[in-house]
């Protein structure tokens, strides 16, 4: 699968290589043979649904398991076999992992004097990330004083101590309440820039990929799905899987008329033709799959070609979502941004126009 942002890739240093990798646990294989770069100084995340993979590659990084065949590389050097304490890695877990019983000065400074270092190079790299961390003045106190989030961020300013090479984070904003989970994620894009470590992140969550990510891998079954940037696997997802796991889209079937170039003419049952962008080859005649996301759809006059039943209208305070069955059967959700002049809009069981941007509807592979 090639890599969808990866243009003037040999420009750019990369911080870790998947070469081959593949992981099996008995006869069950986890990880299929994959092939990854994730770039120095970039907040790269591992996407996907629950036993997709994602986790076993951040587990392999860390060298808590190892590969079954293939090589990872930190640097161009092979970390395939090396230990955990043997890599220039560290990793934030879930459950943050903190010393109840010592200050949050002492958890963050814990590693540093496991590694030998100088008293005064302890105290004044735990003052700074105390500061990066916004937890100045805090480190006398006990972690367990601290609140979820507070204690977060001293797990992040133990693992950041060291200077890694590499961070992973194992999903650390799941315990967090909705509110909270959005503040740290504009915070750990703002230490993930401030300190320029690469950070390797492990979520489910398609808002918290989209929202801190410079890149996205987008995983399913073992496999890769496709990797690029946020806007690139929003907008122009590569198959069907990638196109319903991000956020909300219409997926589409049709009947290819001909292809021009980047643009396939589609006629849908309703017996309405469209165009769509189709980078990939497709011969006339086939049958495709079309995506179309809710707000590249428009409410149209009614001498549109292509219109749609209203079957429910649901008011979210910033956007109105427009749920149309169009001819044919197929059902099709519309997103309208709410005005504040107060303009009546089309409501339940009327007919309206519906029109589709060519431009954001995609062609997907099988």
């Amino acid at each position: 699968m090639r890599d969808s942002s990866d243009m003037g890739e040999s420009k750019v240093l990369s911080a870790v290589t998947l070469a081959g990798v593949a992981k099996f646990f008995g006869t069950f294989k986890a990880i299929e043979g994959i092939d990854l770069t994730i770039r120095q100084n970039e907040f790269f995340t591992l996407l996907g649904p629950s036993g997709c993979g994602k986790t076993t590659i951040l587990r392999m990084l860390a060298g808590f398991e190892t590969p079954s065949s293939g090589e990872i590389l930190l640097d161009g050097r092979d970390i395939s076999r090396l230990g955990p304490n043997q890599r220039p890695v560290n990793t934030v877990f879930q459950n943050y992992a903190l010393f109840p019983h010592l200050s949050v000065a002492q958890n963050i400074g814990f590693a540093l004097k496991m590694l030998g270092r100088p008293r005064p190079e302890i105290r004044d790299t735990v003052e700074d990330m105390l500061a990066l961390v916004q937890l100045s003045g805090r480190g006398d106190q006990l972690v367990t004083q601290l609140s979820g989030g507070q204690q977060q961020r001293v797990a992040l300013a133990r693992a950041l101590a060291p200077r890694p090479k590499v961070l992973l984070l194992d999903e650390p904003l799941s315990a967090l309440d909705q509110k909270l989970r959005k503040t740290m994620q504009i915070e750990l894009k703002r230490m993930q820039r401030e300190t320029g470590i690469t950070f390797v992140f492990v979520t489910h969550d398609q808002e918290e990929a989209l929202t801190m990510s410079d890149r996205i891998a987008v995983l399913s079954n073992g496999a890769l799905r496709q990797v690029g940037s946020p806007h690139e696997i929003y907008n122009h997802p590569v198959d069907r899987f990638v196109a319903d796991f991000i956020g909300e889209t219409n997926l589409l079937t049709g009947k290819v008329i001909r292809q021009d170039g980047d643009c396939a003419h589609v006629v849908l049952p309703g017996g309405v033709t469209i165009e769509a962008q189709c980078p990939h080859a497709v011969s006339a005649g086939s049958e495709v799959t079309l995506a179309v996301r809710p707000e590249h759809c428009t409410l149209a006059g009614p001498e549109a070609p292509l219109s749609g039943f209203i079957e429910q209208v649901v008011y979210f305070g910033t956007d109105t979502h427009f749920h149309l069955r169009l001819p044919g059967g197929a059902p099709l959700v519309l997103r309208r941004q709410n005005a504040a002049d107060g303009r009546a809009l089309p409501q339940q069981g009327e007919t309206v126009g519906v029109a589709l941007a060519p431009s954001a509807t995609r062609v997907l592979r099988d």
